[in-house]
């Protein structure tokens, strides 16, 4: 191991007021707006009703691609209030960012400065606490979420979106927050009760699309638009033979690029199986098309990333099945991860009834493609529903190179620890000021810590792994890591379900404001 590993310090932080299931089992454990946009000086609110898709103004149903514009209701939204605490420093080696001088979107480090000293959390509050996240699918059993979803999708002007999905009085409503550069709440948009917030994707303008989830319905739609909350069309995400009944079983990603949206989520199919379903929806004016309606079989975690400087989408995927097995699945199942559905990155013991040794954690973009991190077994993978029960195996960090044409590289573990099962990988773009060597921040879990460190361009390390955990942490399968116009990493979550304190991280690369645009 490399490079420079500095003690944690005192980071910056400012208050912001404002069984298994068999291979053909159902696995089974909501999407339409209404806009919040903030009043100055009052609390603004919304008003419930409406279909997805439809007028919010008017309950019950609606015409697709209707105007979900609200007029405020005093006492429901956030007012960004004017408590701030910056911890001094804790006498730790090196200037904390609180010692930064200060930039347009904060503290600016010194050229030099560890990765951790570049960090800054702020505390956003919202109106209504965050739901749960039930449970789902992961490495060899079932795994608490503990959060529901959350989705970050940097702003050409250095801010950001995030969406999930709130709880209250026993009402989910599915939300997206815009936060400024300096990491403060702007505006609060509400979509319609009842539904989940399940992926979100930004455009250069400031449009964005979200991917909404009717749990009772089994129908999910991927809705447009512009940063005042009006909508520009709703399109409903639909295949023949499959619909998407649950998500304790698989993931849901959005993507944007070239002038479309990608969405790629779990699907269960009329005949009682599971798989994933890639869709494309144009921009301009929501028509849609399908990648392919049954992809990895069973679906077990997803992701989707584009990459712009190729212009191209890669999708990723942990399948407990197919594609790999072949014969009984008793005696010769096994599973593994896979680019666009068909390209393996590496086998993993699986069973074929929900059980797999492995998960996606992120996809960062790359000059010449993708890197691709996930958590899984360095040992061989064997054949059969009990490979994975003799205890000699767990679960490591993976990086693998992905081609622009898809083709993953070898597998570089980042981990070797037996008594540890890491988990969360996340990874993103590092271009600090004043370096221009292809590099990369990435995160994991491993037990109670959340370590953060630096990798080149082939998966070595540079620097750390260092534990950040008194300070910042990252939900669980959240995809969580992206790369902001001005190079910093931004990142968001909430510390435990019912939390209305939205946690945001900011690892400044150094660069000010510089890359950052203007919006709406």
């Amino acid at each position: 191991m490399t490079g420079r590993v500095g003690a944690l310090v005192a980071l910056a932080t400012v208050a912001v007021v404002g069984g298994n299931v068999s291979c053909g089992g159902d696995i089974k454990d909501d999407a339409t707006p209404t806009v919040e946009p903030p009043d100055p000086g009052a609390m603004p609110g919304s008003t419930p009703g409406g279909q997805p898709g439809g007028d919010a103004t008017t309950p019950g149903p609606a015409q697709p691609g209707g105007d979900t514009a609200m007029p405020p209701e005093p006492g429901d939204d956030v007012m960004p209030g004017d408590d701030t605490t910056t911890p001094g420093d804790d006498g730790s080696a090196g200037d904390g960012a609180d010692d930064m001088p200060t930039g347009p979107v904060g503290p600016i480090p010194n050229p030099d400065d560890p990765i951790e000293q570049r960090l800054r959390v702020t505390d956003v509050t919202i109106d209504e606490g965050v739901d749960g996240g039930g449970s789902t699918w992961g490495v060899w059993g079932r795994d608490d979420l503990r959060v529901a979803r959350v989705f970050t999708a940097p702003l050409a002007d250095c801010g950001m979106l995030v969406c999930t999905t709130t709880a209250s009085g026993g009402q989910l409503t599915p939300q997206v927050f815009r936060l400024d550069a300096a990491d403060q709440l702007v505006e609060t948009i509400s979509f319609t009760p009842g539904l989940h917030c399940r992926g979100l994707a930004a455009e250069p303008d400031g449009h964005f699309a979200v991917l909404l989830w009717d749990d009772d319905g089994d129908r999910i739609y991927l809705e447009r638009y512009d940063l005042e909350g009006q909508q520009s069309w709703s399109t409903e995400l639909t295949n023949e033979s499959n619909t998407p009944d649950s998500f304790n079983i698989g993931e849901s990603r959005v993507d944007y690029g070239d002038g479309r949206y990608g969405a790629y989520y779990h699907v269960h199919s009329d005949d009682g199986h599971e798989g994933d379903t890639l869709k494309w929806v144009t921009a301009s004016d929501g028509t849609e098309d399908t990648g392919w309606s049954w992809g990895c079989s069973h679906s077990m975690s997803n992701l989707l990333r584009f990459n712009p400087a190729l212009t191209e989408f890669m999708s990723a995927c942990v399948t407990d099945c197919f594609p790999g097995t072949n014969g009984d699945f008793s005696s010769n199942s096994i599973g593994g991860i896979y680019v666009n559905r068909r390209e393996k990155v590496i086998d993993v013991d699986a069973g074929c009834n929900g059980d797999a040794a492995g998960e996606l954690g992120s996809a960062a973009l790359a000059p010449g493609g993708w890197k691709l991190v996930f958590n899984a077994h360095q040992a061989p993978a064997g054949l059969g529903q009990g490979s994975y029960d003799s205890g000699d195996k767990n679960q490591d960090i993976g990086f693998s190179a992905v081609g622009s044409d898809g083709s993953p590289g070898p597998v570089v573990w980042l981990t070797d620890t037996p008594a540890i099962d890491e988990e969360d990988s996340s990874i993103a773009r590092w271009q600090p000021a004043g370096d221009d060597a292809e590099q990369y921040v990435m995160g994991w879990v491993e037990g109670p810590r959340y370590v953060l460190a630096r990798v080149d361009g082939s998966g070595t390390l540079l620097e750390g792994p260092i534990d950040v955990a008194a300070t910042a942490q990252w939900g669980r399968r959240d995809d969580p890591f992206r790369q902001g116009p001005n190079s910093d990493v931004l990142w968001t979550w909430f510390e435990q379900e019912g939390s209305t304190t939205l946690k945001v991280a900011r690892l400044s690369a150094g660069t000010g404001a510089e890359g950052c645009g203007t919006l709406p």
